[in-house]
């Protein structure tokens, strides 16, 4: 069985996996220049930066048996942190005792070996599919062609799973029957600012859950293991760096705002939380444009159409969270390889 895949985030991840397991062929198709998804890191002379999926946690009996598995191999590690809550203007510690996850040195890195062997186009976004049938194909179910923005088109795939957002996903689904299944406004938006500092804040704070204010999370990078550079002699030596993740409203009223009025916001919403001014030396601001699940919203599971050999997945199909991206991944592998043994064995 020949498989597409767009997108190279988590719940690809998971569904490679299985595919490969039960000797599928699969291509996966990513935009950016390599995978990770929302789970992606940036480079700097400091370390890498996450500026996206801040942690995960894991909870589910296959998800924890995954994790433990990625920690054998010194690609996750256990964040030790203690959260703080600013709420009513007050900064107090959290009772929260959950085990919260890394990846180590980038928070995709164990994304990255189950990719491996596969055929991947990066930098390829997909801007058109064809579902194609024929009385005189000796596929009978129909066959898909995607076709990139570059003009290359890649055919024979006996199935197709779209990871990517679902408003992404409707665009390119456009008049297929699945369509009125997709949610339109399952993932909002979320502005990330990291600042760096020119002067240490002395707190002794990792992370903090913003309960009031235009920001939601603020967590102090350089706390995370396995971020700091080589190049740097000692943890000391390198500059303190925020993450600030802004709320999905404050997010959505402020879509197009500048990078600069991005920075001095987040500058004067972490002066406000630590309760200090903060000396800034350097900004960098990211864009998601769907990001945080839709709270509004009750999940819709992953979904799927038989006639037309198509699955959809992501964490938003489970309610959120990277734990359920790599869920809905796994089940949608699973409902295609159903799909194959129900039609007679692979294709």
């Amino acid at each position: 069985m020949n498989i597409a895949i767009i997108g190279a985030g988590m719940s690809a991840a998971a569904a490679v996996t299985v595919l490969k397991q039960q000797g599928c062929q699969v291509s996966v198709f990513e935009k950016s220049r390599g995978p990770g998804g929302r789970m992606s890191s940036k480079r700097a002379l400091a370390g890498s930066l996450d500026l996206g999926a801040q942690y995960f946690t894991a909870r589910h009996d296959d998800f924890v048996a995954q994790v433990e598995s990625w920690r054998k191999q010194g690609l996750v590690q256990i964040w030790p942190m203690q959260p703080w809550v600013f709420e009513n203007s007050v900064l107090s510690r959290s009772d929260d005792q959950q085990v919260r996850y890394v990846g180590t040195s980038t928070m995709h890195q164990m994304l990255v070996p189950l990719f491996e062997g596969v055929d991947c186009h990066y930098q390829c976004k997909i801007n058109e599919l064809s579902f194609i049938t024929s009385n005189v194909s000796s596929h009978s179910h129909g066959q898909w062609q995607l076709c990139s923005e570059q003009g290359e088109c890649y055919g024979g795939f006996d199935a197709l799973l779209l990871t990517s957002p679902p408003q992404q996903s409707r665009q390119l689904l456009t008049g297929a029957p699945i369509l009125s299944q997709i949610p339109t406004d399952a993932l909002l938006p979320c502005w990330a600012v990291l600042l760096e500092l020119a002067t240490p804040t002395g707190v002794k704070m990792d992370a903090i859950f913003v309960k009031d204010g235009s920001a939601g999370w603020i967590a102090r990078q350089s706390t995370k293991p396995g971020r700091q550079s080589a190049r740097l002699r000692d943890v000391a030596d390198a500059p303190e760096q925020w993450v600030l993740h802004f709320t999905a409203d404050f997010s959505a009223r402020e879509l197009e705002a500048s990078a600069e009025r991005l920075s001095e916001l987040a500058a004067a919403e972490l002066s406000r939380v630590l309760g200090r001014t903060v000396d800034v030396a350097a900004a960098l601001c990211h864009r998601w444009l769907y990001a945080s699940y839709n709270p509004a919203l009750a999940p819709c599971g992953v979904l799927f159409d038989r006639k037309m050999q198509l699955a959809l997945a992501g964490d938003w199909a489970l309610g959120g969270r990277v734990e359920n991206a790599w869920l809905a991944g796994k089940m949608a592998a699973e409902k295609l390889l159903e799909l194959r043994d129900q039609s007679g064995g692979a294709r």
